[in-house]
């Protein structure tokens, strides 16, 4: 009796497709994405594959020793260098080029910021003239070379530094020898004929980078700049409310998705009623019918969304109600909420009852949250991983919000500011667009002969 027990249960399991991959298929995904994303982070064989930094550089000065520093920062695997040099183009092919309107003439510093503030380079390095010196002063009196790094990213500072660190020991091995050197007949006394004839020697081996200097606490002096607050009298708490309107973007995404998806099954739940077939055999058609499910569904995403960035605002200080912030966040409320619906009466039309489209939401949220960004921010992804996301709605809606509240250019008007928004509005009203087309041949099922 129990084994007819097992087999009648093991032929229900098998035959519920949706029980079979919420059992065995969305634990394997689940643990490829994560595994794939901390792998990354973790070194070793998983390193290759994190997404390197994209950083701009600008150089002092046209001294030789300046090239030889960019060119090895380049070598390094974790990051992408473009020189000031090439900026022109760079900017060109960009939505962010400099504001002509500006009476002064923007600073090389003040580039790098505003093209690290809207998203262009994740970070940027801006190297002092004479940089061997600097790097020779060992933390001296010699001016610093600058990082500028955004919030919104906290692993692009610490790891741009580290790199700078490396970086200048494989541009002077020679000066690194000689500063030991220094340090060694400061503390241990003069060097014999024979020691000297040795340094001279393995100066020409190294390339002969000379200098002189005391010990500091790195290799070359850095010094981190905000990009959000550079240039600020005061200084604002940004790194918070960047944190808060990541998660509000993130989270809110993921459960208007659930959400969407949970009002979706009133359509089966009106089949398995009657109720559906009673509307449609009056002058009601299933088009109509989709039609008027749809805007409420996304009346009610928008009221979702607004209480998710409104409870933002009041209690965890985001900067909701300013003119610019108030304007994206509304069009991105509108689309995203609009697509969201779409998404969950196409889901409703496509299943066959309520427990199936439970089932069936269930995975391909989650899977399309983890990879879209809801769950880990992005920019701890690999870089596949982060170009799969395109492919996900969460992926576009993030991006959307993020644009509103950490990407925004501040030189832009209220109408730049929309159109900068562009892309992912596009997308997102084409997603809804074509959701509620297959929605629609799905639901032809419903239709009276």
């Amino acid at each position: 009796m129990i084994g007819t027990i097992l087999h009648v249960s093991w032929l229900t399991l098998k035959r519920d497709y949706v029980a079979l991959g919420l059992t065995f298929l969305l634990p394997v995904v689940f643990f490829s994405i994560f595994a794939g994303i901390f792998s990354g982070m973790g070194g070793g064989n998983g390193a290759s594959v994190m997404r390197p930094l994209s950083v701009l550089v600008v150089r002092g000065d046209d001294e030789p020793f300046s090239h030889r520093f960019a060119q090895e920062l380049d070598g390094q695997d974790m990051v992408n260098v473009t020189d000031f040099v090439d900026l022109a183009q760079t900017v060109e092919d960009t939505e962010t080029p400099a504001p002509a309107h500006d009476p002064e003439p923007e600073t090389e510093l003040e580039t790098a910021v505003r093209l690290v503030r809207v998203g262009t380079f994740d970070a940027a390095v801006v190297l002092p003239a004479n940089l061997l010196e600097s790097i020779a002063d060992f933390g001296g009196q010699a001016p610093p070379a600058k990082v500028v790094y955004d919030p919104s990213n906290p692993a692009s500072r610490m790891m741009l530094e580290g790199v700078m660190q490396s970086t200048a020991m494989n541009s002077a091995p020679g000066l690194m020898m000689n500063r030991g050197l220094d340090m060694f007949v400061q503390y241990g006394g003069p060097l014999t004929e024979s020691q000297k004839s040795a340094v001279e020697s393995g100066q020409s081996f190294f390339g002969g980078d000379q200098g002189s200097g005391a010990g500091s606490t790195g290799l070359i002096a850095v010094e981190s700049i905000d990009a959000r607050q550079f240039g600020k009298q005061e200084k604002d708490p940004e790194k918070k409310t960047n944190i808060v309107a990541y998660y509000a973007a993130g989270i809110g995404v993921m459960f208007l998705l659930f959400s969407m998806t949970g009002a979706g099954g009133a359509l089966l739940e009106e089949e398995e009623s009657g109720t559906l077939d009673r509307l449609l055999t009056s002058r009601l058609s299933i088009g109509s019918l989709l039609f008027g499910k749809w805007l409420f569904f996304g009346f009610v995403g928008i009221a979702q969304l607004t209480l998710m960035f409104v409870w933002g605002a009041l209690v965890f200080d985001l900067d909701l109600f300013s003119v610019k912030h108030f304007a994206g966040f509304a069009v991105m409320t509108l689309v995203s909420a609009a697509a969201a619906s779409a998404f969950g009466i196409l889901l409703a039309t496509f299943a066959k009852s309520r427990a199936q489209l439970s089932g069936m939401s269930t995975i391909l949220i989650l899977v399309m949250s983890a990879m879209g960004g809801s769950m880990v921010p992005r920019f701890v992804m690999p870089a596949y991983m982060d170009r799969a996301a395109k492919f996900t709605f969460n992926g576009w809606a993030i991006d959307g919000f993020l644009k509103v509240f950490w990407r925004e250019n501040p030189d832009h008007d209220l109408l730049e500011s929309l159109l900068y928004l562009a892309p992912e509005v596009s997308v997102l009203g084409a997603m809804a667009i074509v959701f509620l087309a297959i929605a629609g041949r799905f639901a032809r099922r419903w239709q009276p002969a």
